[in-house]
């Protein structure tokens, strides 16, 4: 299957940004070096799908992926340049949306991009055991002993260290539907 055959063929539970990336950076473009818009295009390609997966894109970036793929098709000395032109073309055409909700809303549909996701602790499973507090070396985990805990969602760093740790089940990864938790430790409910 090449890579546009991907791209038509996603499920609902695949992220077009996500799977382009790597189609891209598995691409034999990106170790040729016989011409600069087939290589210097696929590198930049990949920088700024990856800028987008980790939160980190721009309002420009689709125009300028739009660019950057025209001027691949017309000034690639290969063929696979140019499939992997037409690749992105067809993606951002098709599923434009979605690259929308990555970068102005900073959410990935299908939960697949880390950066999109968070760590939460559900106040009715939480025992305030401290376990979690305990792995986490950033510091984003604020409570006390039978207390729900709390993560810092801007102290987080995503490592999932607390998600392991926790024997109850308390601790989820949300990506764009997020749970509802108390914003500060409350006592924990008795069972």
């Amino acid at each position: 299957m090449n890579s546009i055959e991907k791209i038509r063929a996603l499920k609902e539970d695949q992220c077009v940004v996500d799977v382009l990336l790597k189609e891209i950076m598995a691409h034999p473009c990106k170790d040729c070096g016989k011409c600069v818009f087939g290589y210097e295009g696929i590198t930049q390609l990949e920088m700024i799908l990856k800028d987008i997966t980790e939160k980190k894109g721009n309002a420009s970036d689709k125009v300028l992926l739009e660019e950057l793929c025209e001027m691949m098709k017309t000034q690639s000395l290969c063929e696979e340049a140019v499939e992997i032109a037409d690749t992105v073309a067809e993606a951002l055409h098709t599923y434009g949306e979605i690259f929308d909700e990555h970068i102005a809303k900073k959410t990935c549909r299908a939960g697949v991009c880390k950066k999109f996701m968070t760590y939460h602790i559900l106040a009715n499973q939480c025992i305030g055991c401290g376990e979690c507090a305990d792995v986490c070396e950033d510091d984003a985990i604020i409570g006390k002993n039978k207390f729900v805990h709390i993560i810092d969602q801007d102290e987080c760093t995503l490592c999932g260290k607390c998600l392991d740790s926790c024997e109850e089940g308390a601790i989820i990864q949300a990506g764009a539907v997020k749970p509802r938790c108390p914003k500060k430790p409350i006592p924990c409910k008795k069972r």
